[in-house]
């Protein structure tokens, strides 16, 4: 699972923002041209299928687990295994400080390889910004 990581190097992109001052529109945006490039392989189990922006506030990544049914996944350790390093990311790196500063929810949602859910990550400014 360490591997699914290597989507945070998409944040990258938010570094390029134009500087509009319309962060919605700008989200908006960049999630589109994100999405264009999707879907890609992350590794052998995981593809990225686009980046999604609803308002008020919530950037969405999606992911599908292609050789996984969600009857299988044991959704606890799924979360016990992701959520703090999907956390620490969000909390220090320097590509993700537009997101913080804009309080934006970021939630990484992920399927199975028939489409059905497998978990949803929803990460708030409530938990990125607790020290």
């Amino acid at each position: 699972m360490q591997k699914l990581f290597i989507s945070f190097s998409l944040m990258l992109l938010f570094t390029q923002c134009r500087n509009s001052g319309n962060v919605t529109a700008e989200l908006t945006q960049i999630a589109a041209d994100i999405s264009q490039s999707c879907p890609q392989m992350i590794d052998s189990e995981t593809r990225f299928d686009g980046v999604v922006f609803k308002l008020p506030d919530t950037l969405t990544y999606n992911y599908t687990l292609v050789n996984l049914l969600a009857q299988n996944v044991d959704t606890a350790e799924f979360r016990r295994a992701l959520f703090p390093g999907i956390l620490s990311n969000i909390r220090v790196s320097s590509d993700m400080k537009k997101l913080r500063d804009n309080a934006i929810v970021i939630c990484y949602a992920y399927r199975d390889k028939n489409n059905r859910p497998v978990y949803v990550f929803k990460i708030s400014p409530n938990h990125y910004n607790k020290n």
